[in-house]
């Protein structure tokens, strides 16, 4: 393992919704996974064909990251990123 965080629900709710609040309307993520992947639209093509219910679909966050998110069946949270700093 190269990395690793923990994540608040505040800020996860913040990057996913611009909010700091979990919506009332959806589980709350009991845990946060990501997989990096190299080809995001590719990726996050692939989630929609499979019926995922996408949270943030292919963002470019403030410093760089991109990134798809969603909610499992299970409750977790879990990112599709491409981090280019990870790549050198």
């Amino acid at each position: 393992m190269k990395h690793f965080a923990l994540w608040p629900l505040s800020q996860a709710s913040e990057s996913c919704f611009g909010h700091e609040s979990w919506p009332v309307d959806l589980p709350e993520p009991q845990s946060w996974l990501e997989f990096e992947v190299v080809d995001m639209v590719e990726a996050t093509s692939t989630l929609k064909a499979q019926g995922y219910a996408l949270l943030v679909e292919n963002r470019l966050e403030p410093w760089g990251q991109q990134v798809t998110r969603f909610l499992s069946p299970e409750g977790i949270l879990i990112g599709v990123t491409y981090t280019p700093w990870l790549r050198d």
